[in-house]
């Protein structure tokens, strides 16, 4: 198929070209991602900078990492995610979960995706008892640790053999 045939199509060019928000770490994503949602812990509004992250998730194996400039990271104990940060901006490019044999998951900000149209609809907030601000929406608000960490997981675990 042809470019201008696929543009026609509305389909989206794989892989998808991402960056952190200054550009300087490039990476790209083979496959689009099968979950999205709104994580509303206390990692990721320290490291976002922000309310609550907007965050995607694709398997790892199709995550490449175009630049070695980032520092890897955990903030908190294992199983946690292997967070990458650009050296030049500080923001999270791509977050690696390893820690459960055979299956290898990134979460990446769906803001570092330089075109969002074919990323999925989110699913609903997450640690939301931590939220900064009350968020007007239709979907659902998960409180709590664990029933937050059981909800992503069960957005997961049912699109992973598709994915």
């Amino acid at each position: 198929m042809s470019k201008q045939q696929d543009q026609k199509s509305n389909k989206v060019e794989l892989p998808h070209k991402c960056s952190c928000p200054c550009g300087e770490t490039k990476f790209t994503v083979e496959r689009t991602p099968f979950v999205r949602f709104y994580c509303h812990c206390e990692i990721c509004q320290n490291l976002y900078k922000t309310d609550y992250a907007d965050v995607v998730v694709v398997k790892s194996k199709y995550v490449q990492l175009d630049s070695n400039d980032v520092n890897f990271k955990k903030y908190r104990l294992p199983p946690a995610l292997d967070r990458s940060t650009c050296n030049a901006c500080g923001k999270p490019a791509a977050g690696f979960l390893k820690g459960i044999p055979g299956l290898a998951l990134s979460f990446i900000s769906a803001d570092n995706f330089h075109d969002k149209s074919a990323l999925p609809t989110p699913l609903g907030h997450v640690f939301y008892h931590r939220k900064r601000k009350e968020v007007e929406d239709a979907l659902p608000k998960i409180h709590g640790y664990w029933k937050s960490e059981l909800k992503v997981s069960a957005w997961i675990l049912p699109r992973i053999a598709s994915a």
